[in-house]
């Protein structure tokens, strides 16, 4: 039986991972914002104080799942 690899991420890649995916949802949420605010700077306001939390929030839940073993295989 051959010993079994150790698969890891680094913290640097779950924030590069968040910071894509939030650059996304940033679009998105002006988006969705600006029939409700009927202002781009509201929009704009809104959508970059959700960045910054969505981003924290993401960050510490991509560690935690990082951490649990559950659907990962090992080739």
């Amino acid at each position: 039986m051959m010993p079994q690899k150790k698969i890891q991420s680094r913290p640097l890649r779950s924030l590069v991972k968040a910071t894509s995916w939030e650059s996304i949802s940033l679009v998105l949420t002006i988006l969705v914002a600006y029939p409700f605010t009927d202002s781009v700077c509201s929009s704009v306001e809104l959508a970059v104080v959700c960045l910054f939390i969505k981003i924290l929030f993401y960050y510490h839940h991509e560690r935690v799942w990082h951490r649990i073993a559950w659907g990962k295989d090992i080739e």
